[in-house]
């Protein structure tokens, strides 16, 4: 049977969220009397979540990544789509896979209500029929856990499901699963660190999705 569902990482992957993801960031340093942070940096320290993000960005106690988490969390909401748009060819690409009567889900770390909202706002022409981000409780990718649970919720087993991402975190997610592992290299992420965590393919352009898909 060949594969028939993708689960798509969001930021790096679908979406260019860094300018914004950044702009929060240096937000969040500036309140704190720390210097900001270029684009490039923050590129380095996304992909594990914001609270992640924000103690490797500003240091501190667990009190005070907390406060961090807080104002990023509430700037964040406010600018997010200030920049933040999907990759070039990544609409007419899921035009194509849709066409081929390919079904889609997306799983992040990012926060859940940005996460759904996003997707929401920006990918509407395309039906996610499960859409997750970090959950209080639900453990973070690399942990496969949610990942099978869309499998289940879409009815799809995983070694007929691909996993697209641009992080050693989305291809050691995939491995974990049992699907079959893409990785982008137009995200967040350089492609040995792709191939170091297990990619099974390797990507350059949204296009080249269609050549590993059957």
């Amino acid at each position: 049977m060949p594969h028939h569902a993708l689960i798509f990482d969001l930021d790096g992957t679908l979406l260019d969220t860094l300018q914004d993801l950044t702009n929060a960031t240096n937000h969040v340093l500036a309140s704190m009397g720390h210097d900001p942070i270029p684009a490039a940096t923050c590129r380095q320290m996304i992909g594990n979540g914001a609270r992640v993000l924000l103690s490797r960005a500003a240091g501190g106690d667990e009190k005070e990544v907390e406060m961090a988490l807080e104002k990023f969390l509430a700037y964040y909401h406010d600018h997010k789509y200030d920049h933040t748009a999907p990759f070039p060819d990544i609409p007419n690409t899921l035009d194509a896979l849709t066409t081929r009567g390919h079904r889609f889900a997306v799983l992040s770390n990012k926060p859940h209500q940005a996460t759904t909202d996003m997707v929401a706002h920006l990918l509407s022409n395309w039906k996610f029929e499960q859409v997750f981000g970090q959950r209080n409780g639900v453990p973070l990718k690399p942990d496969p856990a949610v990942a099978l649970d869309i499998c289940k919720r879409m009815n799809v087993p995983p070694k007929h499901t691909v996993f697209v991402g641009d992080s050693g975190e989305d291809m050691a997610t995939a491995k974990a699963a049992g699907m079959f592992a893409v990785g982008v290299t137009w995200g967040l992420r350089d492609e040995p660190q792709l191939r170091d965590h297990g990619a099974d393919a390797i990507i350059h352009e949204p296009a080249q999705l269609l050549d590993v898909m059957p």
